[in-house]
């Protein structure tokens, strides 16, 4: 398994889903490249979407670890579960926000040019399907 970081979200979506997440760092990696990858696939390529898994997926992680105490040195896993859980939360509800409906045939240019697509799927009925032109 592999895990890279070239601080560089904007060109990649490993890097992207990394930065989202906040594993960047070499000495304490949580996800490996594959299991991004995978995430990404599953997410239909959205970095919030599939940054929300890996979340989901390190606070998995975290909740099978006990919490350690020795002297004075403490390991509190259940706060950094309890971290990537509300960060999964959080990045689930940006994803809501960037997925933006769109509403086709709203300007007459855009009407236009989807009318003048070779390659566009011919509507079953149109306006004016059964005008009779000899009766105008």
């Amino acid at each position: 398994m592999s895990w890279s970081y070239s601080g560089d979200p904007t060109n990649s979506s490993i890097d992207a889903v990394r930065f989202l997440v906040g594993d960047t760092d070499f000495d304490d990696q949580q996800l490996s490249d594959e299991e991004i990858q995978f995430l990404l696939s599953q997410a239909n390529g959205s970095a919030y979407l599939a940054a929300a898994s890996a979340a989901e997926a390190i606070a998995a992680k975290y909740a099978r670890l006990c919490s350690k105490s020795v002297g004075d040195l403490s390991y509190n896993y259940a706060q950094r579960q309890e971290h990537y859980e509300r960060l999964a939360r959080r990045l689930y509800v940006k994803a809501a926000e960037v997925a933006m409906p769109v509403a086709g045939g709203i300007s007459q240019s855009d009407k236009q040019i989807v009318e003048q697509d070779a390659d566009r799927v011919q509507p079953s009925f149109t306006v004016g399907l059964h005008d009779n032109p000899r009766l105008v």
